[in-house]
């Protein structure tokens, strides 16, 4: 039996997927259960009063490549370390650690840092679910910041390549469809339970159609990187929008995506598929000015806006409970199911049951947000890794 905390005087989003009164206990690293307000509990439990404040499951950033500094392409422990202090403040709770295109040899090393982290997480860090690896097998013509010379077709040899140095945390690979090769590459990584994305794509409306037949389950950064919206040429968005088996990425930053079409697109998928990401890049968390990214990108920081020499949107400096708080402002999304988008969406997108939820058993990770909802304690596997509340602070874990 581990010990046994209990949350008091919030409001806890349920399995029902309610916000209600009560208390949340957690024994050891998973979630024992609910107690109703004032009923009397063990005196040995740890209490900590969270009143006027919302309870809800640990964020989970299924598309992000670092922060303060670091990304995950450095393959580092240390790297890990502090892309993880950065994106608990903000809630999250577990991530996939995504990569970007360079050359082979790098994204191998880096895939193997990441699962060896995935394999062993360490307590008081974000726990790495595995890698979302985004390039090299994306279009030119729709690259964005990505480094055109790294760029390459999803041949067999290269997909099987990236797969085995990932030893199994693969969790999700980003493909252009109609790239050559790539039919072949998606029936191979869907067979072997990766979940393929459509993103960095010139694909037409037909061409995304085709590619869900192959095996395409995910959009990366919908609107991103693809073709805008027509009526007479819907492009891949359309396709990707239509089909319910469809879970589509959103960067809801107010940078990427008009606060309009965040919230058409709210009401065209609803939380079931909408799956809040950050896309967060190396000056995550640094004040405004000009930085060097970790392969040599020349990146200018303004207003929670990054952007290259050229004007290029390079990712964003979002955080997840930063991305909840947009989405009840621009698209009036009820509290709990924008929180349901960035918790038990992205759990259920990657097959993941022991996360999502507050319910018995599962994983003891928990954010406690603010009225305003802002990221003011987050909990990982049982263990308080962040406490942004005055006088708080994070336990000293190892």
């Amino acid at each position: 039996m581990g010990r046994l905390i209990a949350l008091t005087g919030g409001r806890v989003l349920t399995p029902g997927r309610e916000l209600v009164p009560a208390t949340l206990l957690i024994e050891g690293t998973e979630v024992a259960g609910l107690a109703a307000p004032g009923e009397a509990l063990p005196p040995y439990a740890q209490t900590i009063d969270v009143s006027g404040c919302l309870v809800a499951p640990g964020f989970i950033d299924t598309h992000v490549h670092g922060g303060m500094g670091c990304n995950f392409m450095l393959g580092t422990p240390e790297a890990l370390a502090v892309i993880s202090a950065r994106l608990v403040q903000g809630g999250t709770t577990a991530c996939l650690a995504t990569t970007t295109s360079a050359p082979a040899r790098d994204i191998a090393a880096a895939l193997d840092t990441i699962a060896r982290a995935s394999r062993a997480p360490r307590p008081g860090q974000v726990e790495i679910l595995g890698a979302h690896l985004e390039g090299p097998f994306i279009n030119p013509e729709k690259a964005g910041s990505q480094a055109r010379q790294h760029l390459r077709p999803p041949e067999p040899a290269a997909v099987q390549a990236l797969w085995e140095a990932a030893g199994g945390a693969l969790r999700v690979v980003t493909i252009a469809p109609e790239l050559p090769g790539a039919g072949e590459a998606i029936r191979y990584l869907a067979g072997m339970g990766v979940q393929v994305s459509l993103g960095h794509s010139a694909a037409t409306y037909e061409e995304a159609r085709e590619a869900l037949g192959w095996g395409v389950r995910r959009a990366t950064h919908l609107y991103n990187a693809m073709p805008a919206l027509q009526h007479r040429r819907p492009g891949a968005a359309a396709a990707l929008l239509e089909d319910p088996r469809v879970f589509v990425e959103l960067t809801v930053d107010g940078h990427h995506v008009h606060p309009a079409m965040v919230a058409l697109t709210y009401r065209l998928v609803g939380p079931e598929r909408l799956v809040l990401v950050t896309d967060g890049v190396d000056v995550a968390g640094l004040e405004d000015g000009t930085y060097t990214r970790w392969e040599g990108t020349p990146v200018r920081l303004q207003g929670g806006e990054c952007r290259t020499e050229s004007g290029s949107l390079a990712g964003s400096t979002l955080r997840l409970d930063q991305a909840v708080r947009n989405m009840v402002r621009f698209a009036g999304v009820p509290v709990a199911e924008a929180l349901r988008m960035a918790s038990e969406t992205p759990a259920r997108a990657l097959g993941i049951d022991r996360k999502g939820r507050l319910a018995p058993g599962k994983d003891a990770d928990v954010v406690v947000l603010s009225e305003d909802l802002e990221a003011i304690l987050t909990i990982a596997r049982g263990h308080v890794v962040y406490d942004g509340r005055p006088g708080g602070r994070a336990e000293t874990i190892g």
